[in-house]
């Protein structure tokens, strides 16, 4: 099992110690997280979800406070954070989530508030939103931004931002797509062999969908971040068994996105009978997560579809 340095494990539920968010769920059962999230994602957003959860897990325990930019609609802590015996969140007390979209927020709100979660709107760029987190410059130990620096326009802004509102010995986790995603898409390699434009046109097609704006190598980011002050560590996240269940899926879930965007949730309830069933099939993939084998230090290798990225401040 490949991890980032100075890991924390848990090998058991155990209560967070004070200070700490338990994060170790999806280490300790791959297929009840991958449930969980069933319950309420589309199958294939579900696939990708699970690789970030799994890199965080290793670390056992999150410190807090802790800042969740683009926090969505909170989904990912809710399930992130189960204990292990009774199935429920263990708390997200110290969690501040920001986002940008008040639908978003207002699902977060429902989910996290009750769980000792904070939600707020905020523009991690600083373009003209109030000044909600003023008070709290240098207090977060733990920075997240779970695939969400990609869609921000101004990029150089929001890191300068984070580093300010992060604690001296805070860490910031981000997850990115990698440049060549989606060259993992079957349907992309068979256009391919037709001409390297219409492979391009339909990668393209998934990245203006998805509104990424910054599409980087892990070298790139590696300097971005470096030239902001951070001292950073790289992984690969992505298997060629998992790309294969989010390529197959992802008809589904644009249909998903479509009615997310009209009604402002996921329809659970119509989807729900139907993904359910599917747990069987993917255990193969699941016992992939479950060991660790979606995690790589071959930040090149052809199935490798997002970078988990650990950065600490640099000694000044």
């Amino acid at each position: 099992m490949l991890a980032f340095d100075s890991t924390v494990s848990t090998p058991h539920a155990t209560p967070p110690a004070a200070g700490r968010l338990n994060v170790a769920f999806c280490k300790q059962d791959a297929r009840e997280t991958f449930r969980a999230l069933l319950h309420y994602l589309p199958v294939s957003l579900a696939v990708r979800e699970i690789l970030r959860m799994r890199v965080l897990a290793e670390r056992g325990t999150l410190r807090t406070p802790l800042l969740d930019v683009g926090c969505g609609d909170g989904l990912f802590w809710e399930v992130l954070t189960r204990d292990l015996a009774s199935g429920r969140s263990s708390g997200v007390q110290g969690l501040v989530g920001v986002d940008i979209s008040d639908s978003e927020l207002r699902l977060a709100s429902l989910r996290l508030s009750s769980l000792g979660g904070e939600v707020l709107n905020f523009d991690i760029s600083g373009s003209g939103r109030a000044r909600a987190l003023d008070e709290r410059v240098g207090a977060f130990r733990t920075v997240i931004a779970n695939c969400s620096l990609e869609h921000v326009p101004k990029l150089e802004d929001a890191l300068t931002n984070i580093r300010r509102y992060m604690a001296p010995d805070g860490e910031l986790w981000l997850f990115v797509p990698a440049p060549r995603w989606s060259d993992t898409f079957v349907v992309k390699r068979v256009l391919r062999k037709l001409g390297h434009r219409a492979a391009g046109t339909y990668g393209g097609m998934w990245d203006g969908f998805y509104q990424h704006h910054h599409l980087y190598p892990a070298w790139v980011w590696q300097h971005l971040l470096e030239a902001q002050g951070f001292e950073c560590e790289l992984l690969g996240l992505g298997s060629a068994r998992g790309n294969r269940l989010a390529e197959a899926w992802l008809p589904p879930a644009l249909l998903s996105l479509v009615y997310k965007s009209v009604f402002g949730h996921y329809p659970t309830r119509l989807s729900r009978p139907f993904k359910l069933p599917l747990l069987g099939r993917m255990q193969e993939y699941l016992d992939e997560v479950q060991r660790g084998d979606v995690i790589s230090r071959d930040l090149e290798h052809p199935e490798v579809v997002e970078y988990a990225i650990r950065c600490v401040q640099r000694s000044r």
